[in-house]
């Protein structure tokens, strides 16, 4: 039996045990998709509390956008984009990779990689383009934290 069978098995074993679809505090998390990055126990509270929409570096792109949009409309009215130190997303190189990837397998990425070298610069552009968007109904709690790895300490960036 491989590792996949397995968890597999595990999730055809488990269930969300009557947890509700909206979360239990009406907030929605945008955060990065690395592994130590557990919104839920970083900011107290357990399976069921938040929406978390996860992409590499925690980014607020058109994707997590529509995201929260959905949330929204799930009865989220507060919102968190929580990004993190030791992020590898900020190393990725991504113009190298876009070119290795298109030379390697002849197809162009039709997307946008999303490069950034500037954590707290790029967090409080990500709060702003939230706050400013029409598109969402509530925007008077959007928060910018910044998560330390290290320490596990979160601190606040944009209030």
């Amino acid at each position: 039996m491989t590792g996949s069978d397995d968890l597999i098995r595990q999730a055809r074993s488990t269930t969300s045990g009557g947890l509700p679809k909206s979360p239990r505090k009406s907030t929605a998390v945008i955060a990065c998709i690395d592994a130590r990055i557990e919104p839920a126990r970083i900011l107290g509270g357990e399976a069921g509390d938040y929406h978390v929409i996860r992409n590499a570096g925690g980014l607020v792109t058109d994707d997590a956008l529509r995201s929260l949009m959905v949330s929204q409309f799930h009865g989220t009215t507060r919102v968190i984009v929580m990004m993190h130190t030791d992020c590898a997303a900020m190393a990725y190189p991504a113009d190298a990779e876009r070119a290795r990837l298109e030379a390697e397998t002849g197809e162009r990425i039709q997307f946008d990689l999303h490069p950034f070298d500037n954590l707290e610069g790029t967090l409080r552009s990500g709060v702003q383009r939230l706050r400013e968007t029409q598109l969402l109904p509530h925007r008077d709690f959007i928060r910018g934290v910044i998560y330390d790895v290290d320490t596990g300490r979160t601190r606040t960036v944009v209030e």
